[in-house]
């Protein structure tokens, strides 16, 4: 018997198989494209949302924690400014030290406990009524207090009491004398170092910069002293848009005090941009400016 003769594919088969393959992945490509596309655009924007909504975040738990009336946004608002608390509670009246120099406070309760208090360079401040400005640091009536530029800031000299149901504050001769002390009998220590949050335009960076001496005017300049000079300077968030402020382009930081200081308000907006994406989160930040 003669054996079957073996048959393959012809040329026309195999192009018939190459082109209905080929319209097959042209209508998957057609159909699944956006999907994928959509994905990948919904996955950077809630990664670009996860990293403003964080830095938002850090912004208001700093914010809060910022001594009454200390807080200060720049014109253009891209720069915010605070001096951070590190502790603070009541003391212990002693009208003498109110119509006298006095060198040291007793407080009501510890303080000190799991709080670093740096003696030499940390601060104590009592009713701190008014908003800090330029005109402030040479202030002419008793009791106007200006954190920047030093006038009523006392330089804590030594702290003592920590574990123990009060602690004693010293600093040196030349500090605050509110007249009356404060009616509330609230007692701060600051850090020697402001905070600024900077939405940088030239590098698209929201930045948090500390570790810098404390000026009468609000510095703005990131790269003139003392931004320049700051011990630390940390990116929040990249990719970050600082247009200039103007018709349809909000404030990165707009602060209102209102009728009344202790309901002032910071509202803080973020925008970023990756990838073709944008993504813009605001977040309003209850201040409480009570001395």
């Amino acid at each position: 018997m003669m054996g079957r003769r073996a048959r393959g594919f012809s040329l026309l088969e195999a192009i018939a198989v190459i082109v209905i393959v080929g319209v097959i992945a042209a209508m998957v490509t057609v159909f699944m494209g956006r999907p994928i596309q959509g994905y990948f655009s919904s996955s950077a924007r809630a990664s670009m949302a996860d990293v403003a909504d964080t830095a938002l975040r850090r912004i208001g738990r700093d914010v809060r924690l910022a001594l009454p009336n200390s807080v200060r946004v720049d014109s253009s608002g891209m720069f915010l400014e605070f001096l951070p608390v590190k502790t603070g509670g009541r003391y212990v009246q002693n009208d003498n030290c109110f119509s006298s120099v006095c060198g040291s406070i007793t407080t009501m309760g510890d303080m000190l406990t799991n709080v670093q208090i740096t003696a030499g360079s940390d601060l104590v401040a009592i009713y701190n009524q008014y908003n800090n400005s330029a005109a402030d640091c040479a202030p002419t009536t008793a009791g106007v207090f200006s954190a920047y530029c030093g006038q009523g800031v006392a330089v804590l000299t030594s702290a003592s009491g920590a574990g123990t149901t009060s602690n004693t504050f010293n600093f040196g001769s030349t500090t605050f004398q509110p007249p009356g002390g404060s009616p509330t009998r609230r007692i701060f220590i600051i850090a020697a170092s402001p905070v600024t949050y900077a939405c940088d335009a030239a590098a698209g960076t929201l930045w948090r910069i500390s570790g810098y001496t404390r000026q009468p005017t609000q510095p703005t300049n990131l790269a003139a002293a003392p931004l320049s000079t700051a011990t630390s300077k940390v990116a929040l968030a990249v990719n970050a848009t600082c247009p200039v402020v103007g018709a349809g382009v909000p404030p990165r930081f707009s602060y209102s005090s209102g009728a009344s200081e202790r309901y002032s308000l910071l509202s803080a907006w973020i925008t970023l941009q990756s990838q073709g994406e944008t993504v813009s989160l605001l977040q309003q930040i209850h201040v409480d400016n009570t001395p």
